[in-house]
């Protein structure tokens, strides 16, 4: 397998949000609910002469918990062990791996529910697990003399939301777009009656935001562990965070539509093993300190014991029964329709995507249920 450069690759043009055609939750999911008797049958679907090759695949990552347990097997040779050779690719936010997506350049991956569904429209790519839940980690911060942080409890059911419609109206917001920390921020304003047309959002990967806004940029600042604890020491004030908002949006693992057809074994390999890891760290939190302290320094976050430690506290690893509780039934009728079918409503009353951008995921099967269900198998556990 080609290797490429595991240093993080910096942001350069954003993949549009706002795309021709979106697709949406729920529908026939195709290919995902056939009948499957065992993994050995799952195999047998896979490319033909691709039985007895040695698996390889490329796997796109920030350098966050959703690509830890992938840097942890890279480390410890757990990838290798099961047979697979893995290339982890590192990106600073969903916009930059999209855009290696539509260049063929990665196969599977993990990152927010935002920019799932932008490669889901734009390359027909697929949702094939759920990781961790976001809305514990990003956060909504401005400086102690703004007028958003001098009014608590005006926006009604959501009483950790600082300011209100007038206060954020106008705002200019230095904000990750097509990312989780955009659709908490899309959440946030549509508690106050707000769309992100009635603000100012400059689209910054999150460190360069944090920067950007401790030198004088910017209104208010979306981040994400560990920069939200930086801003905490530095006297920020929190004024919405995900609970905050009231709304689950979870990272997912997502595989392209050309790795789930020619690459089938290799996909399955990867997720079953990186759930494998989760099982084993789920516990450990000391331990899975430890490397993503080594993941983030490798990759120039600054951070330290203390944070890297907080951070895995504040993240629990995602398991196969989570998985199998989220994607077990019928398409239309799964927890992660519904989940996948929020987050979509919530960008569609923005504006970014229409109901027929909706109506063609949901056709084009953009959950995913067959590798979920193929370990389930394979594990004994049951799906019903």
């Amino acid at each position: 397998m080609k290797k490429r450069s595991k240093k993080l690759i910096s942001l350069c043009v954003a993949v549009g949000l706002l795309v021709s055609s979106l697709t949406g939750c729920g529908g026939s999911d195709k290919g995902s609910d056939a009948p499957q008797t065992d993994a050995a049958e799952n195999a047998e679907t896979a490319p033909e002469g691709s039985a007895g090759k040695e698996l390889s695949i490329a796997a796109s990552h920030q350098p966050y918990s959703h690509g830890l347990p992938s840097y942890i097997g890279e480390q410890e040779g757990t990838f290798k062990d099961a047979g697979l050779d893995m290339e982890i690719l590192w990106f600073s936010g969903g916009n930059t791996q999209n855009e290696a997506l539509g260049a063929d350049e990665w196969e599977v991956g993990a990152y927010g529910s935002a920019p799932a569904i932008a490669a889901g429209v734009a390359y027909n790519a697929k949702i094939i697990g759920i990781n961790v839940e976001d809305s514990v980690s990003i956060d909504y911060f401005v400086r102690p003399d703004s007028d958003i942080a001098q009014i608590q409890g005006e926006v009604e059911g959501y009483p950790d939301i600082y300011g209100n419609a007038d206060t954020w109206r106008g705002k200019t917001i230095l904000c990750a777009t097509s990312t989780s920390v955009h659709f908490g921020l899309v959440a946030t304003l549509a508690k106050m009656g707000l769309t992100q047309n009635d603000v100012n959002i400059v689209h910054m990967d999150v460190p360069s935001a944090y920067a950007a806004f401790k030198a004088g940029e910017g209104d208010v600042v979306a981040l994400w562990d560990p920069q939200s604890y930086q801003a905490e020491e530095e006297g920020w004030v929190k004024v919405s965070c995900g609970e905050a908002a009231g709304e689950e949006f979870p990272t997912i693992f997502i595989a392209s539509e050309k790795a789930i057809e020619e690459n089938w074994d290799a996909v399955y390999t990867w997720l079953k093993t990186y759930l494998e890891i989760c099982d084993q760290y789920k516990d450990d939190n000391e331990g899975q300190a430890k490397y993503l302290l080594d993941m983030q320094l490798d990759n120039g976050i600054d951070t330290d014991e203390g944070l890297a430690l907080r951070f895995v506290e504040d993240r629990p690893l995602p398991t196969i029964e989570k998985n199998i509780e989220y994607f077990k039934g019928e398409a239309g009728s799964r927890k992660m329709d519904a989940v996948m079918e929020n987050v979509i409503d919530f960008f569609v009353d923005q504006g970014s995507y229409t109901e027929e951008d909706k109506q063609s995921l949901s056709d084009n099967g953009f959950i995913d249920s067959e590798f979920i269900k193929a370990i389930a198998e394979e594990k004994g556990l049951s799906m019903d």
